[in-house]
């Protein structure tokens, strides 16, 4: 059976990450390969990836030597992957605990959607704009901060300046308007969970620190613990 690929992007958050990587150890058993693109962290962070990489427990690493932010680096997954589709998410998810897993719960909506080109696990912190709902899913305008299944005829490049101008500064807002222009729908499951241990980075941390965000939240006290 054909890996699928989960790019998770990393910055300088060694104890989040180290968690999200045991969660998709212990909770995934269909096939997939993980690629880290890290920007630009601390020698503890690259010299922790490079000893995963080192062991095999990553496909491929990416350190970038200067900050590049998470559009960039976002972009830079259409490469990095194989899959169709692939996944990417970030250092402070963690998947939930299924039968048969997280991976092909999404993969399985996927087939049985194919005009989706971005799906979502469900967070009930996630900036989205919900428009219709169906019993697998919901569709909707913009899904943030989960794990996102990407359909590769649903985007061209996600670092397009016009889009960044037309909707905003926030990545998940012009990315899922990119999508939406290609003639695909972007959507979250409705029964799928997963659970954000950290701050939103995209507001703390990103070079999109003035885009048009939600106020900063602690997600984790909005997490159903039964999906854990």
């Amino acid at each position: 059976m054909n890996k699928t690929d989960i790019i998770i992007t990393s910055r300088n958050r060694i104890e989040y990450l180290k968690k999200t990587l045991a969660y998709i150890y212990e909770r995934t058993h269909t096939p997939y390969a993980i690629h880290i693109i890290d920007d630009n962290s601390d020698m503890a962070v690259a010299n922790y990836l490079i000893e995963l990489w080192q062991s095999g427990k990553i496909e491929t690493l990416t350190l970038r030597n200067e900050r590049a932010g998470i559009m960039a680096n976002k972009n830079l997954s259409t490469w990095l992957s194989f899959s169709d589709p692939f996944v990417i998410s970030a250092d402070d998810l963690l998947c939930p605990d299924l039968s048969p897993d997280w991976l092909q719960r999404g993969l399985d909506v996927m087939a049985k959607y194919p005009q989706i080109g971005e799906l979502d696990l469900n967070h009930p912190g996630a900036y989205r704009v919900a428009i219709e709902q169906n019993k697998d899913v919901t569709f909707c305008e913009v899904v943030g901060g989960t794990f996102g299944f990407v359909r590769r005829k649903a985007i061209e490049s996600w670092h397009l300046p016009h889009y960044r101008k037309n909707y905003g500064q926030g990545d998940d807002v012009f990315r899922c308007h990119r999508i939406a222009n290609r003639g695909y729908k972007v959507a979250f499951m409705n029964d799928v969970y997963c659970y954000h241990i950290g701050k939103w980075s995209a507001c703390t941390e990103s070079e999109y620190a003035n885009g048009p965000f939600l106020p900063v939240k602690d997600w984790k006290t909005l997490e159903p613990e039964v999906n854990l």
